[in-house]
């Protein structure tokens, strides 16, 4: 019986081998031979049919008005309202060339501001940097006013739904250029007598003493600065001429935000700015010329 058990154990095992090896031979001759889809040819109404029709063209060889408001985001001591406009022309329906600008018509506080002026202690070893807690918002750098060009792509669009109800169609807008920023900056001073142990300023362009440095913590002064701009935005479109859109937009350059001396060598210039990535985010109201919306085949 144990004898007979082997060989039947064998003539499985080499039958399995068998199998194996004509399996795999199968497979490489049907991977040595080249393979072919099969074409399908569409008939009936459909054939030669585009892959979209009646397109409602939103952009192509439109001009867009967009008046908005924005904020700031991500500011560590002021943030800017701003009220502006912005003017696009698409010469395709994905390409458009635009310019933008706006005005800071307010300052806000960020909750750090607020905490150096409720807490704030004035020492000769920073009174460079502090020279009242009272009028810490007077020495913070600001953007008052903004401006820009930019290159407009528009890859993506469809159509939403809201409650299955109201219906629009919507799109992604990527966009690249230059930006021009006003930018008010605390005026350089030196602080006196030396860096660490100050208990006066000496402001630029002024020959008389500061005495506490309370002259330079008000003293202001201003420059355009140049940076690149992108973003994106979601639009939507309600009517032929109407549509919303929200659109956030980046703008990386450097400044004093705080009106500080970050590099501790004892005075407020140029060495002390940052870099930031100052941001904002924009509601707009878009305007579409000429009102009459044009559809492809």
């Amino acid at each position: 019986m144990m004898m007979l058990a082997k060989q039947t154990l064998s003539r499985i095992s080499f039958m399995a081998v068998l199998a194996s090896c004509l399996l795999l031979g199968d497979g490489m001759r049907n991977g040595a031979s080249s393979a072919s889809a099969q074409e399908v040819h569409v008939s009936g109404p459909l054939a030669g049919a585009p892959a979209v029709k009646k397109l409602r063209l939103w952009r192509d060889m439109r001009l867009h008005l967009e008046p908005f408001f924005a904020f700031t985001i991500g500011d560590e001591y002021s943030r800017s309202l701003i009220v502006g406009g912005e003017l696009r022309f698409h010469f395709l329906d994905w390409l458009g060339i635009g310019g933008w600008g706006g005005y800071s018509v307010a300052q806000l506080d960020t909750n750090l501001s607020e905490e150096i002026q409720g807490k704030g202690v004035t020492t000769n070893a920073n009174r460079l940097d502090l020279p009242t807690r009272q009028n810490f918002s007077q020495q913070v750098g600001k953007l008052n006013w903004w401006s820009g060009v930019e290159v407009h792509f528009v890859p993506f669009r469809g159509k939403l739904a809201m409650f299955q109800k109201v219906f629009f169609d919507a799109d992604l807008d990527f966009f690249v250029g230059a930006a021009f920023v006003g930018v008010e900056e605390r005026a350089d001073a030196v602080g006196l007598p030396s860096p660490g142990d100050v208990s006066e300023c000496q402001i630029e362009g002024d020959p008389n003493a500061d005495p506490g440095c309370l002259g330079s913590q008000l003293a202001r002064s201003k420059r355009t600065a140049i940076a690149p701009s992108f973003g994106i935005a979601f639009s939507a479109f309600f009517q032929d001429f109407l549509g919303i859109s929200f659109r956030w937009r980046g703008i990386p350059f450097k400044y004093n935000t705080g009106g500080t001396d970050n590099n501790n060598d004892g005075r407020i210039d140029s060495n002390d700015r940052l870099k930031q990535f100052n941001s904002m985010f924009t509601v707009g109201l878009i305007f579409v010329l000429p009102p009459k919306i044009k559809t492809t085949d």
